[in-house]
């Protein structure tokens, strides 16, 4: 039986580890936190959008290319995260963004849109398995 607490705070540190790990270009932590086969998809309503990136190399590697584009630097706020599902090999999660950038000393609010992560146990770990991110506007 999972233990819903503890498995909540794991889940919702690993999402921040995420945000934490694009803020500082960590690329490593960014990896550790989608599962091996772990897929990355963005939306936006009438463009485009990116991915589906399938695969742990192939999100480090696009998210990589991206930060390279941009010389600002970014703060990724995730809030109020709603738990869809969670049982002790699954969990879905629902939250918000709020992308925020600091460049020349100038604040901006880059973007807003919302997460669903599906997060699956992989090696005793809570990692994302898909990250499906809607984008409120385009940037």
């Amino acid at each position: 039986m999972t233990d819903d607490i503890t498995a909540r705070l794991e889940i919702t540190e690993t999402l921040n580890r995420y945000a934490w790990g694009y803020d500082t270009r960590d690329l490593e932590a960014i990896g550790n936190s989608f599962t091996v086969d772990g897929v990355f998809e963005v939306l936006l309503e009438g463009e485009a959008g990116w991915g589906p990136y399938e695969g742990r190399k192939a999100v480090v590697d696009w998210l990589a290319e991206v930060m390279e584009t941009q010389n600002d630097q970014r703060r990724h706020c995730i809030t109020n995260p709603v738990f869809v599902e969670l049982n002790d090999a699954r969990a879905v999660v629902d939250s918000y963004l709020l992308l925020t950038a600091v460049e020349a000393g100038k604040l901006q609010v880059v973007c807003t849109g919302t997460y669903r992560d599906e997060m699956s146990r992989e090696e005793g770990v809570w990692r994302i398995r898909r990250k499906t991110l809607r984008l409120d506007n385009p940037f």
